[in-house]
């Protein structure tokens, strides 16, 4: 066993995981200093088989399997990891948070990083929402561990609480790059395309959505801007446009994927679906301006848009010939306007 390992089995909670945290932090800081590979995850020191025992407590069996950790104590433990997170120099603070997140997303890891997400979200740790976010972009903002990630924080700001939080209203603020991530992801688990397995967004998510956008334009590009240094990035525009025109659809006519929506509830929603419209297009101007010449559309997207618009209107039998124009008007403002952008490029097979 080695010399930190044998120290920290002396210590009770929470001054042992206080100390694993502060290991984590002077070995990470110590390679960045050095230029060296990251600790724990080489062999050359123990800071995984640390933040095993005496942070995630999965020993594996040294110390007797999972200590079950009481709420009060759980929450201690959160508090210590957001401090050490937020505290940390900028170079290191991603490889920390990686040693203790990092790796296959298993049920008890994904549980307590949850749990420090929204207590980050509550608290406007920005640093910690940083990490989270370049988790998800890592994992992919439609994968199902990034989806439920962002499905618990809107069951926690948007379903049980439907009272207007001002803490999840000024998120673009606290960590841009988490709120673009973060829409991404709930445009994924609400597609907003009539299918009666699916629900629609709530009115609070779609309020919050898109009064974040139409504040801030270039919201919706804050991961694309990481290309240079990502081999990813992921755009939360598409499935916007998704919800403008198909949500309007589902709405008006009624459909029964939208059956718990009141009278005056579908009236609100379809007039944020207009704004969040002009919103989406005002961020498709901005990208313009940003020069990031990445493609966030293909034409086979806008194809299958306007194929599920018309199976809706069958199936439906929906009769508004002034909506339904419209909305196919949206369509080509949309095309248009992401062409000008270069954020749509066609070939000849669309001319």
């Amino acid at each position: 066993m080695s010399k930190i390992l044998r120290k920290l089995s002396y210590l009770a909670f929470p001054e042992c995981s206080r100390q694993a945290l502060q290991y984590l932090t002077t070995c990470v800081t110590s390679a960045n200093a050095h230029d060296v590979s990251i600790p724990g995850l080489d062999g050359a020191d123990h800071a995984a088989e640390v933040c095993h025992e005496y942070i995630l407590f999965n020993s594996g069996g040294r110390r007797g399997g999972i200590q079950k950790l009481n709420s009060i104590q759980e929450l201690n433990l959160l508090e210590m990891i957001s401090t050490c997170l937020d505290q940390a120099p900028q170079s290191s603070r991603y490889r920390i948070f990686v040693i203790i997140f990092g790796g296959s997303p298993d049920p008890q890891k994904i549980n307590l990083f949850t749990k420090l997400v929204s207590m980050a979200l509550s608290l406007s740790v920005g640093s910690v929402l940083d990490c989270a976010a370049l988790w998800m972009q890592e994992h992919g903002c439609h994968s199902k561990a990034v989806c439920d990630l962002s499905h618990k924080l809107v069951e926690d700001y948007c379903i049980l609480f439907t009272d207007v939080s001002k803490t999840f209203q000024k998120l673009p603020t606290v960590s841009a790059l988490f709120t673009c991530n973060f829409i991404t992801a709930v445009t994924s688990i609400y597609p907003f395309n009539g299918n009666i397995f699916q629900r629609p967004p709530p009115l609070g998510l779609l309020q919050y959505i898109t009064n974040w956008i139409s504040s801030d334009p270039c919201l919706c590009f804050e991961s694309v801007r990481l290309i240079r240094i990502q081999a990813n990035f992921s755009c939360p525009l598409s499935g916007l446009v998704q919800w403008c025109i198909l949500g309007h659809l589902v709405m008006e006519s009624r459909h029964s994927s939208s059956s718990n929506f009141s009278d005056s509830d579908r009236s609100k929603t379809i007039d944020i679906l207009s704004k969040l419209h002009f919103g989406v297009l005002q961020s498709l101007q901005a990208y313009r301006s940003m020069e990031l010449n990445q493609e966030l559309f293909t034409m086979s997207q806008f194809v299958s848009l306007s194929q599920t618009l018309m199976q809706i209107v069958e199936k439906e039998e929906f009769q508004n010939k002034d909506s339904l124009n419209m909305l196919v008007e949206r369509i080509g403002q949309m095309i248009q306007v992401a062409i000008l952008t270069k954020s749509l490029k066609v070939n000849g097979k669309f001319l």
